[in-house]
């Protein structure tokens, strides 16, 4: 499934009020009583201002999550042997954890470098986040560029943005083969397989699909908070996305932009987060002070 250009249906209360309904209209209420999935609902999510239907439960995405990780560890080459950059990222997640309102999955938060020389980063809902030997070489190792990069990962498991994309493709009736996929594999199957990838967002370079815009332009505000709130430079957050634009008509561009994709006025509208954003206003004269 390519990457949505609009905005996916939010969760309005008058959205809520009909789920039941769309539910039953639809193959979606079948799959999740064949799968036993609790039908859920509408959840207000405090960080984004804004209720979301949510029909799965964590523990489905923590399985598909699981399955993901053992996948993509594997593709990408394994763990980097590179002991001081890993405890670099380490430190990173550790101060942005520590921030009000950071994400704390179960698993904790767990950054990993990768071999894979491409200009990837990713997260599952499980906690785990690549970060690909490609990224750490285009931002230089630079600690603020690499807080802003983590930070906007954080944003989408604050977000619930795959638990929401799933419960989005439920309620449409096409949410059979994501969750038939991670049944199969609890089964014993263990496959990892697009239809995973699409739900949890790691885009096409890692054979799935991207977030939408909305869910990319959440995790980037997310993300801006909690690297202001943490001590970094929410600035090189602009930085980073001209030198990615920059390269995106290249033969070999980034493959973070086939990921996290890139719009046009994404730096506009970071600007306008720092300058008018009051929660990033906030941690940004935090961090001055």
């Amino acid at each position: 499934m390519a990457a949505t250009e609009g905005r996916l249906p939010l969760a309005s209360p008058a959205y809520c009020h009909r789920r039941r309904a769309l539910l039953s209209a639809g193959a979606g209420m079948l799959t999740a009583l064949a799968l036993g999935l609790p039908l859920g609902g509408c959840a207000q999510n405090e960080q984004l201002g804004r209720s979301q239907l949510i029909l799965v439960s964590d523990a489905e995405l923590e399985q598909m999550s699981n399955i993901a990780e053992a996948d993509i560890r594997r593709r990408s080459g394994g763990p980097l042997r590179d002991p001081a950059r890993q405890r670099a990222l380490e430190r990173v997640a550790g101060r942005l954890s520590d921030v009000e309102g950071a994400p704390q999955p179960p698993q904790g938060f767990r950054p990993e470098l990768l071999a894979d020389r491409s200009v990837n980063a990713f997260v599952l809902p499980n906690g785990y986040s690549g970060y690909f030997d490609g990224m750490w070489g285009f931002v230089g190792g630079n600690q603020d560029e690499l807080a802003i990069i983590m930070g906007h990962e954080m944003g989408h498991l604050t977000g619930r943005h795959a638990q929401e994309r799933v419960s989005q493709q439920l309620a449409l009736g096409l949410g059979a083969a994501v969750l038939g996929t991670a049944v199969a594999a609890g089964a014993g199957a263990r496959r990892y397989s697009p239809a995973i990838g699409a739900a949890l967002g790691l885009g096409a370079a890692m054979g799935g699909a991207a977030f939408s815009r909305s869910h990319e332009f959440e995790a980037d505000r997310l993300g801006l908070v909690y690297a202001a709130r943490a001590g970094y430079e929410p600035q090189a957050a602009q930085r980073f996305w001209d030198r990615m634009e920059a390269q995106q008509g290249q033969a070999r561009g980034p493959t973070f932009l086939s990921t996290h994709p890139s719009h046009g006025d994404r730096r506009e509208r970071l600007a306008v987060l720092i300058r008018e954003d009051p929660d990033v206003r906030r941690a940004v004269a935090a961090r001055r002070g």
